[in-house]
């Protein structure tokens, strides 16, 4: 009975210690992309791949896409392979025009949602956005090559889903 006591003091001890850390503030970033679509939205989303929670995969030009728990809904998880790592994602929220996915196992808890967002019976937007905590990342230049990374390969995917979107 004595080392059960024993035992719990140390964990409660243990968690008060943890409790009593300071976490790391905050540095939240965010980049946007749209692009005006000539198809109603319904159309535009499934033409982006919206529908298809590995779709987004061949706008991104990844090594691959692979889907490890669900169907898209929420709390499904796909794998996305880039040229650099294997990254997990959990769909975190859905519409009907719209998901919104995190990435709870990298440093800078990154999320992404993309949406296509009716604007009339022909047309649509769509709009891709981005948000992380770049204080995971050891310096300003990580932080700044991380952003203008994103700029530029984000926007490239944007360019091509709006293509697809809007063709005949």
């Amino acid at each position: 009975m004595k080392k059960i006591l024993t035992a719990s003091a140390l964990l409660m001890l243990g968690a008060g210690s943890a409790m009593a850390q300071t976490p790391q503030p905050a540095d939240w970033t965010t980049l946007t992309f749209s692009a005006n679509l000539n198809k109603p939205a319904d159309v535009a989303w499934k033409r982006v791949g919206g529908t298809d929670w590995c779709g987004i995969a061949k706008y991104l030009d990844v090594k691959g896409c692979t889907i490890t728990s669900g169907k898209g809904e929420l709390g499904s998880v796909r794998t996305i392979d880039t040229a650099t790592a294997t990254v997990v994602e959990i769909a975190v929220s859905r519409t009907p025009l719209s998901y919104t996915y995190a990435q709870p196992f990298t440093p800078i808890f990154y999320h992404g949602t993309m949406a296509v967002e009716p604007v009339d019976a022909t047309h649509s937007r769509l709009v891709y956005t981005l948000i992380w905590n770049q204080a995971g990342l050891p310096d300003q230049k990580a932080r700044t090559d991380a952003y203008e990374g994103r700029k530029v390969r984000f926007q490239a995917a944007v360019d091509k889903m709006a293509a697809a979107a809007n063709a005949p």
